[in-house]
């Protein structure tokens, strides 16, 4: 697949009076200037390695990610299938990337179809696939997500494909075995709780960035970054078919809840560090579960007595036999 590598006299040239203020090609700065221009624009969009923009930034660093919730809350808002959790100390967040502060995990929500050639919000290679699990992530400076949503640079969305598979995929089951508790519009359960990392397929490398707008059911409108990344989850059949089985506000089945696809508008897509093989857009889905890339966080690292006892087995050996004698 060809990529397009952008040229400094060729990359969406700005106004004469602008151009001074356009920062260096290959800082972050680069990566921010164009929500300015491109964050209203609207979205989901095609995703595809063909005419993104080869990009580098620091790996992106996953922290509390392995740390067991102190609960995970499952609900059905009558849109879409919504993930929030609580821990007694921090929360997950992401580090470095695109990103020049700290982002804390807010949450997670679903889209999917009517049958297995529908359900993504994204499309990658023109190709729309059964699902979409979106993740949630905001700026640590602003507190809350409500606060960061009033910020161009306030919130990230993860959007993982679901593709098709044989057999279930272990990433979600923990999650769809409380669907047969929420399948009334604005019904809530208890699941889990399991750690972020038994969900989200973490990365550093290969994925694709862009600036868009978020519109809400409310009508209200934000700037967001948008990450899709090049690992995604997959969904049987059966999988799939119980999102199907959630009622709508109406009491009817949400059969889907997919937003429809908006055009590029030649838009940046960044494609940050790429590094696999470049002949898909997504990856292979992995034959053997990949090892965590989460660490713990210096509030963690500097006070171990903070995990829950889930997480006993990350304690050095002194300190699980003096929990014991305890």
């Amino acid at each position: 697949m060809k990529i397009t590598e952008p040229k400094t006299d060729e990359v969406k040239e700005t106004p004469n009076e602008e151009a001074e203020k356009v920062p260096l090609y290959g800082t972050l700065q680069w990566i921010y200037y164009w929500s300015d221009f491109e964050g209203h624009l609207p979205t989901p969009i095609n995703v595809s390695i063909t005419g993104s923009i080869p990009y580098t930034c620091p790996e992106l660093k996953w922290y509390n990610f392995d740390v067991f919730p102190h609960k995970v809350k499952l609900s059905n808002t009558g849109y879409t299938v919504l993930i929030g959790a609580k821990w007694k100390a921090e929360r997950p967040y992401l580090e470095g990337g695109p990103f020049q502060d700290k982002h804390i995990f807010s949450q997670i929500h679903f889209h999917w179809g009517a049958d297995m050639m529908e359900g993504s919000d994204h499309t990658v290679d023109d190709r729309r696939y059964p699902g979409e699990m979106q993740v949630t992530f905001f700026r640590s400076e602003y507190m809350t997500q409500e606060e960061a949503l009033r910020h161009p640079d306030g919130v990230v969305m993860i959007c993982y494909l679901i593709k098709y598979g044989v057999n279930p995929d272990k990433h979600l089951s923990w999650v769809v075995e409380g669907f047969s508790r929420i399948q009334e519009a604005k019904t809530s359960t208890r699941i889990g709780p399991e750690p972020l990392s038994h969900l989200l397929p973490m990365f550093y490398e290969d994925y694709f960035l862009y600036w868009g707008e978020l519109r809400t059911v409310k009508g209200d409108s934000f700037v967001v970054r948008w990450l899709v990344p090049r690992a995604c989850l997959f969904a049987s059949f059966d999988q799939m078919n119980e999102f199907r089985q959630l009622w709508d506000p109406w009491d009817e089945p949400n059969l889907r809840n997919f937003r429809p696809l908006q055009q590029n508008e030649n838009r940046h897509v960044f494609f940050i560090n790429s590094h696999w093989s470049l002949y898909n857009t997504l990856l292979p889905l992995p034959r053997v579960p990949e090892p965590s890339i989460s660490a713990l966080s210096p509030a963690y690292e500097n006070n171990l007595s903070l995990l829950p006892p889930q997480n006993a087995y990350m304690l050095p050996e002194e300190s699980k036999e003096c929990e014991e004698k305890l």
